[in-house]
């Protein structure tokens, strides 16, 4: 859900206003509907299959890094504002945005945005941009988050898509959250197993309660979780090891690290190990703070040496300056045939837990 790069915008917030809708209310009681990383796209037809359309499609269903097959960061739904109100339904979607040329009369969507934006705030888009993005929530259910992108002609229009995209993704990501939140700890959490990483790593995980140990191996100093369902296993390996040189966290460094602390997974071909495989796909790595630890975070995939098995990989290198340690925390999935995605940003969610 953090792999985008931030931009600044400034967002205009407000109770969408129509015709059915008083300001700051609701026009249902019923709570938005939708899963994670989903948006409905309200757009013309016309435009939506022009080059604006094909623009929105390019950044929002543009692949999710990194995963073995492609999968795109957001599922697109798009309808006309005419299939729209026949399908009420849909009105009452978790997240939506309606997409417009404001310059264009004959444009339904755009009698759209006008009717809930108001024509003030049409007038003062800025004349030096030609375009401006303004976010609405709870118009026709509790809970929905919805995005007015607009601008003067279709050319702006994909300016605008293009450089207010990052903080979109953000946003949904952010109101998405909760709910990534909810299903990876929907079995409530861990206790006994938290304790016993705190035991012998001094770390704080919140691990779902239905993560189990499937090894601790004492030689390597790692323990390995494992979640396993019909159509996935969802992995965490936690390490620790001596703080002993600037090489450590790099990319080489971490790289290093990973397969080391990986060969204890296995398959049951002979001689087979996990490691990392950035000949398919590069491995990417950045810098970031996690609970106000310096972390060196890597993404990419991981096959098994001698079987014919993969996946995807998450791995963030912690420096606990206190101890002089260093702590890796990897999560990885195995499901075969399945979409990864989802997976993987609950993963994400447990190592961006940890602290010491």
């Amino acid at each position: 859900m953090k792999q985008l790069q931030l931009l600044g915008i400034l967002f205009l917030f407000f109770y969408a206003c129509s015709s059915d809708t008083a300001p700051g209310k609701i026009s249902s009681t019923n709570n938005a509907h939708g899963k994670v990383n989903q948006i409905l796209v309200i757009a013309d037809s016309a435009l939506w299959a022009g080059p604006a359309g094909d623009t929105f499609y390019y950044y929002f269903g543009g692949p999710y890094l990194l995963l073995p097959q492609p999968e795109p960061i957001f599922d697109i739904k798009h309808l006309t504002p005419e299939q729209l109100a026949k399908q009420r339904a849909q009105k009452e979607f978790r997240t939506i945005l309606f997409l417009a040329d404001v310059r264009d009369n004959n444009s339904s969507t755009a009698a759209l945005v006008r009717q809930d934006v108001g024509e003030k705030k049409i007038a003062r888009i800025p004349k030096d941009k030609g375009y401006s993005t303004i976010v609405g929530k709870d118009k026709w259910a509790r809970g929905q988050l919805l995005f007015y992108v607009f601008a003067e002609g279709e050319d702006k229009l994909m300016e605008n898509v293009v450089k207010n995209f990052p903080p979109i993704a953000r946003r949904i990501n952010e109101a998405d959250e909760e709910v990534v939140k909810a299903t990876t700890y929907q079995a409530g959490e861990n206790a006994a197993l938290e304790a016993d990483v705190k035991l012998t790593f001094g770390a704080d995980i919140k691990v779902p309660g239905d993560f189990r140990k499937a090894m601790l191996n004492t030689k390597t100093n790692t323990m390995w979780l494992r979640r396993e369902v019909r159509d996935a296993n969802a992995n965490i390996l936690i390490h620790k090891r001596p703080y002993t040189n600037k090489a450590q966290l790099t990319k080489e460094g971490l790289k290093t690290i990973r397969n080391e602390v990986s060969k204890i997974v296995t398959s049951n071909q002979p001689n087979s190990f996990m490691q990392i495989n950035d000949v398919d796909l590069p491995m990417l790595v950045e810098n970031k703070m996690v609970n106000n630890r310096y972390t060196l975070q890597a993404r990419g995939i991981w096959d098994m040496a001698n079987d014919f098995k993969g996946g995807p990989f998450l791995s963030c290198l912690m420096l606990n300056p206190d101890d002089g340690y260093l702590l890796l925390v990897d999560a990885f999935v195995f499901a075969p045939g399945e979409d990864k995605r989802n997976y993987m940003q609950e993963l994400e969610l447990i190592l961006d837990s940890t602290s010491f």
